[in-house]
């Protein structure tokens, strides 16, 4: 059988793990029997069953993606990108005629007609702005109004999924830290002798086994998004 890769070549291949490179030939000979306790082979065994599930993650992203894509095809990307790009244009306007109907609901109950006049006629200059730009693209609009409507129901679905799988995200980026943090401690500590590493080492295997728990978690939501799109 091959020897069991060393903790350094696992993590290094982790690309996204970010635990760091431990290089074997630079430890002092003392930290190079580290790896010969049976809590390290653990945590080597450990990552590498993180590294496959960051396979597996990368497989499903892809496939959602072009799910997405397949989902999308019926409306062109360029629809899409015109759509976009002058709804951002009109979003400010909206969000100003918002306001001016804010201020003309306390003008009219203040009875100020000069402010109301003023309030109503800027409210308007600016409907007809929005018109101006929605009419060059009437007909794109169309088509990305009928591809929301298609894939109302199927967002509806997906949204606590995706909010519970934000939600994971930010907590695996908290444990992934966390992870890193009593890693090195742990050479740390064995470097100087210091007994404490066993504990560090044994929270860093606790650690990693909720990283990979939350994982997958995460794979098994974007599974869940890829046969609601399906």
């Amino acid at each position: 059988m091959k020897k069991i890769l060393s903790v350094s070549l696992l993590t290094a291949s982790l690309l996204a793990g970010g635990t760091g490179v431990i290089h074997a030939e630079e430890q002092p000979v003392q930290a190079q029997k580290l790896k010969q306790t049976p809590e390290y082979q653990e945590l080597q065994s450990l990552l590498t069953i993180k590294k496959e599930l960051n396979e597996k993650l990368k497989a499903q992203t892809a496939q959602n993606k072009a799910m997405w894509e397949s989902v999308r095809s019926d409306v062109p990307e360029e629809v899409r990108t015109t759509v976009k790009n002058v709804m951002e244009e009109i979003k400010p306007i909206r969000e100003t005629n918002k306001a001016l109907t804010a201020q003309l609901k306390e003008a009219k109950a203040a009875k100020d007609k000069a402010k109301i006049a003023e309030l109503k006629a800027a409210i308007e200059a600016n409907h007809k702005t929005i018109k101006a730009k929605l009419a060059p693209i009437e007909s794109e609009l169309a088509q990305v109004k009928a591809l929301h409507q298609q894939l109302k129901e199927p967002m509806t679905q997906m949204k606590p999924i995706r909010e519970a799988k934000k939600a994971n995200r930010e907590e695996a980026a908290q444990v992934k830290q966390e992870f890193k943090d009593k890693l090195k401690a742990t050479k740390d500590a064995y470097k100087n002798g210091d007994n404490a590493w066993n504990t560090s080492l044994t929270e860093a295997i606790d650690l990693i086994e909720q990283w990979t728990e939350i994982e997958n978690e995460i794979l098994s939501q974007k599974a869940s998004i890829y046969d609601i799109l399906q």
